[in-house]
């Protein structure tokens, strides 16, 4: 989204939501919801509410189905439907929520929005889940951040929708939702697994004392941010000219630290092997002192560039490749980790946080 168009978003979102506070206490029609709150929106995230190949109102899934408000088109196909309800409704409204996840399900779309137009629900339609877990992101205009509602209600926009990026960040959610919930369960039972694990950072605790700390602990894991749609439109825009050098200035060695950072921090000690197994086949190299890798008697300025090339050859052919998160090593007590271990270590000592590998 462009400087103009996110002004412009943000304007609109100040508009609607001061019309939310003066329409709160009367009781504001559906039609009048969809012109006054709805539609506003819908155009500024870059949807042509004029044109009927883009915009379907009063779409019918089939014709025994009773229509849908709105169905967003890409290419006269359906990517999202949007059920709209009198401002004010309780969206949680369970025949609510199973009627437009029914009617997405029969048109094959992927993505529904339900909304009064100043909370909106977004749900990932075609995922084997109760309807509750279907349930992808919901806020209020009302009551949420600025910059958190433009943020959020860019996931819905039109260019998003055309590249897909609504369903890249639904599979991070969704990743990240049942980590989440593993290591809650797993600190709230006191998991034997668990239990092993710290025994083997600390041989000198025994199991009962570490299960009796995980029950005293108050653990919360949250996410430190949502997903940023626009982070990643940048991230996978088509290369330019001169790409290959674009590429290098995004690479992990311009997010702040380097391996020759982490081996002056002794976090690591070189000459240091390090190891992957890729595809049956065990690759190693070699972290020097100057913080360079080698790789079958080549010398790369980084990790990323030394696994690319261990990866060829294997698979043929240079593909882009994460060295911190692919390149493995033994400390002193024989344990295994990825160089992001050491990475991840210098960062939080510097009061940091790289992107996520």
């Amino acid at each position: 989204m462009s400087n103009d168009q996110g002004a412009r978003h943000q304007a609109v979102i100040r508009e609607t939501v001061a019309r939310i506070s003066r329409y709160r206490d009367r009781a504001l029609s559906e039609q009048n919801t969809k012109a006054a709150l709805i539609e506003p929106v819908l155009e500024a995230l870059g949807w042509d509410i004029r044109d009927p190949d883009e915009v379907h109102r009063e779409f019918k899934p089939t014709t025994k189905d009773n229509p849908v408000d709105y169905a967003l088109n890409v290419l006269r196909k359906p990517k999202l439907l949007v059920e709209t309800k009198p401002l004010g409704e309780n969206l949680a409204d369970r025949e609510w929520v199973g009627q437009i996840l029914g009617y997405a399900a029969v048109a094959g779309v992927d993505w529904c929005v339900l909304t009064d137009g100043d909370e909106y629900r977004i749900y990932k339609v075609n995922v084997p889940l109760d309807a509750d877990e279907k349930l992808f992101f919901q806020m209020r205009l009302s009551n949420c951040p600025e910059a958190e509602v433009t943020k959020t209600l860019t996931y819905i926009s039109r260019r998003n929708l055309e590249e897909n990026l609504l369903e890249v960040i639904w599979k991070a959610h969704f990743v990240d939702r049942r980590v989440k919930q593993t290591l809650q369960d797993m600190i709230r039972s006191a998991h034997k697994g668990l239990i092993r694990l710290i025994r083997s950072k600390f041989s000198d605790l025994k199991p009962r004392e570490i299960a009796e700390s995980l029950h005293r602990l108050d653990v919360r894991i949250d996410s430190i941010t949502t997903p940023d749609p626009t982070a990643h439109a940048r991230q996978t825009a088509p290369k330019r000219p001169g790409g290959e050098k674009k590429r290098k200035q995004q690479s992990p060695v311009d997010y702040g630290v380097t391996l020759a950072d982490i081996i002056s921090a002794g976090l690591l000690v070189p000459p240091l092997k390090l190891f992957r197994r890729y595809k049956e086949t065990m690759l190693e190299a070699t972290l020097l002192a100057d913080g360079v890798v080698e790789y079958e008697q080549q010398r790369y300025a980084t990790c990323s560039a030394a696994a690319e090339s261990a990866r060829a050859t294997v698979s043929g052919r240079r593909m882009n490749t994460n060295g911190w998160s692919f390149w493995q090593y033994r400390d002193a007590n024989g344990n295994k980790f990825t160089l992001e271990v050491p990475r991840k270590r210098l960062l939080d000592s510097k009061g940091l946080r790289g992107p996520s590998a």
